[in-house]
């Protein structure tokens, strides 16, 4: 077991975050700090970073350096973007951070920053293609992402807090500022030639400003889940926000819901970035990314320069390895349940493919054990809302919760629950049929070892038979199974033999 810790330097904030690496390199965030010191913000006529700000920062980073040292031995990873990028007094900052700390702050290029900025994103959604946007307090960064890999990417030297500033937006926007400042943005944004070819892409943002958006519209309609990450909101919805937003003073501004007290000031000179760029790009949605430039950082650590193909499969394993999760166990009844899924297609009659959906649920399915075997399909439904999931939407994610309780609770009534919201009547339909083929496999895996190695399926008339191939006697297995029988013939229409 070892620790590292992740320092960003940014124009408007310094962030910690804590990890705790396990063997094969499963790990878990133990810790994170903010401090907002706005290093970017005072800077002398002649470029320097204001002595006060200066000594904020470095008060702030020893006070990092010892939640770091409280853990023993722990790796310290420290990186600076764009204040310090471009500061005239940068190598004396570094100097005295070094005299003073014995730290060494890597400050990053802007080709550097949004490689990490993609490498976080890249590896904590499932995407292909679209367009990775970061704006931080001084600068802004662009990623054009195909098939994957990073195909463009700038930095533009514009951000919260410079744009704040340039347009005296602390207090108040009016519709002359607004026009002069649309008209400076669009002007940056044609200057990057390939913005052109990637007209009609999601836009994913990263940083604090789009989280703030978010959390702007889940409270305005009364979203049920508390996630930023991969929430998604169409781009007529974030417009409409910004439309309503824009010409609030401070004070009003403090009042949003969702809108965080301390970022009030500079909020509307970076959601004018983004409303921007999604008017320019014609963006079709806008995606949330909680990865970014410390993710990227840590995924490097991790893996090198290796992108994560599987980012469901990876997330899924890193919370078995963490919870320490029987995963034989778990893998052979995704095993099971898959096999089960696409040999009952005829009578299940799902549309789609909800694999992602089932396999969430048959490879987690003990996490609620972890807490207390009693009840635990209680705890699996908390755990499973909760956890740092990739890899699926937040509908996913609801109706694999959903999956796991109706495994358990045949008569769960899912109309009085709390996600509910965000399902359709076919969402529910399916999820009942999840529940029931994820029981199965439970049920044919119920001595925890593996004996029951494949299932054949045969339907004849209004019976499914089930042949089962074992290492060992079957009884145990075919008790289970009969037990679940009543409920299988309500739902299906058929009685279950065995062969």
């Amino acid at each position: 077991m070892k620790h590292v810790g992740v320092i960003d330097i940014g124009s408007n904030s310094m962030r910690l975050v804590l990890i705790e690496i396990g063997k094969k390199n499963y790990f878990r965030i133990i810790d994170e700090v903010k401090e907002t010191v706005r290093l970017g913000m005072d800077m002398t006529i002649d470029g320097k970073l204001n002595p006060l700000r200066m000594e904020k920062a470095i008060s702030t980073l020893a006070s990092f350096k010892s939640l770091c040292e409280g853990l023993g031995a722990c790796n310290i990873f420290p990186v600076a973007t764009e204040a310090v990028r471009r500061a005239s007094n940068q190598k004396e900052f570094l100097h005295i951070v070094k005299s003073t700390l014995n730290m060494e702050i890597r400050v990053l290029t802007g080709a550097e920053e949004a490689y990490y900025d993609y490498f976080g994103v890249i590896n904590s959604l499932d995407f292909s293609n679209g367009l990775i946007m970061d704006i931080g307090g001084s600068s802004t960064e662009l990623i054009w992402v195909k098939d994957k890999t990073k195909k463009e990417a700038i930095s533009l030297p514009f951000g919260a807090l410079n744009i704040s500033d340039q347009f005296n937006l602390a207090e108040k926007m009016d519709s002359n500022t607004e026009k002069n400042l649309n008209k400076y943005l669009m002007a940056q944004f044609k200057k990057v030639t390939w913005l052109e070819e990637v007209k009609n892409l999601p836009l994913i943002g990263v940083g604090g400003t789009i989280r703030n958006i978010g959390k702007i519209s889940r409270k305005t309609i009364n979203y049920p889940i508390d996630r930023s990450h991969n929430y998604q909101m169409d781009s007529s919805e974030v417009l409409n926000i910004y439309d309503s937003i824009k010409y609030k003073n401070s004070e009003q501004r403090r009042k949003v819901k969702g809108l965080s007290k301390e970022r009030s000031d500079i909020f509307i000179g970076a959601f004018s970035v983004a409303a921007a760029l999604m008017k320019f790009c014609d963006n079709p949605r806008l995606i949330v990314s909680g990865g970014g430039l410390r993710e990227g950082l840590i995924y490097e650590i991790l893996r090198g320069e290796k992108i994560i193909k599987d980012v469901l499969e990876v997330s899924l394993n890193n919370i078995i390895k963490t919870l320490k999760i029987d995963k034989d166990h778990a893998h052979h009844v995704w095993k099971l349940a898959e096999s089960l899924y696409t040999q009952l297609k005829p009578l299940h009659k799902i549309n789609g493919n909800s694999g992602k959906i089932l396999k969430t649920a048959a490879v987690l399915n003990d996490c609620g054990k972890t807490i207390n075997f009693y009840n635990y399909h209680k705890h699996n439904f908390y755990m499973l809302t909760n956890f740092p999931i990739n890899g699926l939407s937040h509908k996913e994610l609801i109706m694999a919760a959903y999956t796991m309780m109706l495994s358990v609770k045949e008569n769960f009534d899912i109309d009085n629950s709390p996600y509910v919201t965000l399902l359709t009547e076919e969402d529910k339909y399916v999820i009942q049929r999840l529940g029931i083929i994820l029981r199965l496999a439970e049920c044919f895996d119920r001595k925890r070892n593996g004996n029951i190695t494949k299932v054949e399926c045969k339907l004849k008339s209004d019976q499914l038979f089930l042949r089962l191939f074992s290492k060992g006697t079957t009884e145990t297995e075919q008790k289970e199974v009969e037990g679940r029988g009543a409920y299988f013939t309500k739902v299906f229409g058929k009685t279950l033999q065995f062969e």
